[in-house]
């Protein structure tokens, strides 16, 4: 859907702004050059765009390269279709200013995941989609960049007609680069069952494949000059079909979201374990108990203390005083002896303080918006520290999410909270989604004792 509406953009200018194009070239790259560093900036900050379709369908065609991927196709299939037809006549006169349009276009999905990519390589991310595509990307940025540049007037007018041409050539490598670049990123996601990918390979392959076989088909005509078409035609017919069907094969899945389930996704979910700390509330509680021991050895010490029987030399004054008070003495005794048992033990010591948590032990579980879908957390928590955290997405890009989870969840595990923590360059979306599902799986874990 994305590279469709990509499509028809770049037609419209192609086609119904071809004469501005082509007296003021200048104003196009400019306000190719702004939308693409707005792109970049936007992609790679904190700016969040609550809108799913503003952040898919108007900010997606620049960063994802739709745009960009949509003038390319404009660009390759003006060489394609039949001399003299009427698209012909428009476009191949501003062929030159469509492509260098196309290049500074496709700068904004360049920088946007090249950037991601290098951090991929310096983390040591392997894996044979990974290393393909990036050894592609690589490609494709060579190839862009000298046509790019010889396309300018001033620069061709300078070059040999010869070389300029064969310089060209290479963009037919450029373009199979293209196709097969976004067959390596949408096929793993279509098989999968992610919605759109499907059907954006069947675009794709008709969009390149098709060319390929035109391209092919004006070469052959004008080099065998056929009485008659019909055979060429027919296996022009067949050399489109096979490959369209075999890519409709490999990209089909029978797996939806509706038999997506979530227990499925879960046990493929990523899972941090960490190490319990002592919190600040268990070490109060430990403080306080400790003090509670030590008051209730100070008081039976006093008690001791108390009942200790002097041995200090006593007068004979002293003496007749006690003996005259020893009946008394012993009228006191026998009452408190009458006293109720109980009442001559000792006060028995407080209970020791139990420690107050914040939050419940236990596992909790929240969802939160990703970049395309659900995000969905799972914690546990033992004395107010997060042992264990997993999370997983419906349709977030796995490469993002996996960058995500790897920079955000450490943050919450050593926290032990969702507050103030950094989210991910690059894949902000996607990080804000796992702070948001932590944190309402931390509010469902609240003590509310405890408050």
């Amino acid at each position: 859907m994305l590279f469709l509406i990509s499509l028809c953009a770049a037609m419209l200018i192609a086609f119904c702004l071809d004469k501005p194009l082509k007296k003021c070239p200048a104003a196009f790259y400019v306000s190719a050059a702004v939308l693409t560093i707005a792109s970049v900036v936007i992609s790679k900050s904190d700016i969040t765009i609550s809108s799913r379709i503003v952040r898919d369908y108007v900010l997606g065609i620049f960063s994802r390269g739709a745009l960009g991927a949509a003038f390319w196709a404009v660009v390759m299939w003006a060489g394609a279709l039949p001399n003299g037809s009427a698209p012909i006549k428009k476009i191949m006169p501003v062929r030159g200013e469509l492509s260098i349009t196309a290049a500074i276009l496709t700068f904004s999905h360049i920088i946007t995941y090249g950037l991601q990519y290098i951090m991929n390589l310096i983390n040591g991310r392997t894996g044979s989609d990974f290393i393909i595509t990036s050894i592609l990307s690589l490609a494709m940025v060579l190839i862009m960049t000298p046509l790019t540049v010889i396309s300018f007037k001033k620069i061709r007018k300078k070059m040999n007609a010869k070389t300029w041409k064969k310089i060209q050539r290479l963009a037919y490598i450029f373009y199979a680069c293209i196709y097969v670049h976004i067959l390596v990123l949408f096929i793993p996601k279509a098989q999968k069952g992610r919605d759109g990918y499907f059907l954006s390979i069947l675009v794709y392959s008709a969009v390149f494949i098709g060319y390929a076989v035109m391209r092919l088909r004006k070469y052959y005509i004008m080099n065998k000059k056929p009485e008659k078409k019909l055979v060429p035609d027919t296996v022009c017919v067949c050399a489109f079909a096979l490959p369209m069907v075999l890519a409709g094969v490999v990209a089909y899945s029978t797996e939806t979201k509706s038999v997506k389930t979530a227990a499925v996704a879960e046990e493929n979910a990523a899972s941090f374990t960490f190490t319990p700390t002592t919190t600040a509330v268990t070490e109060a509680a430990s403080a306080a108990t400790s003090s509670g021991k030590k008051t209730s050895e100070t008081i039976s010490v006093t008690g001791q203390t108390a009942k200790t029987t002097s041995t200090e030399p006593v007068t004979t004054k002293e003496k007749d005083e006690k003996a005259s008070s020893g009946e008394e003495e012993k009228q006191e005794e026998q009452s408190h002896n009458d006293e109720p048992e109980q009442e001559q033990h000792e006060e028995a010591p407080t209970a020791e303080p139990q420690p107050t948590y914040k939050y419940k032990n236990g596992e909790y579980e929240g969802e939160a918006e990703g970049y395309a879908g659900k995000v969905h957390v799972k914690l546990t928590i033992e004395n107010d520290a997060i042992t264990n955290m997993s999370a997983w997405a419906d349709d977030d890009d796995p490469d993002f999410f996996d960058d995500a989870m790897n920079k955000v969840i450490p943050q919450i595990g050593a926290k032990g909270s969702a507050d103030g923590i950094d989210a991910c360059s690059g894949a902000t979306y996607s990080s804000k989604g796992i702070i948001e599902a932590a944190r309402k799986a931390l509010e469902k874990a609240l003590n509310v004792t405890a408050q």
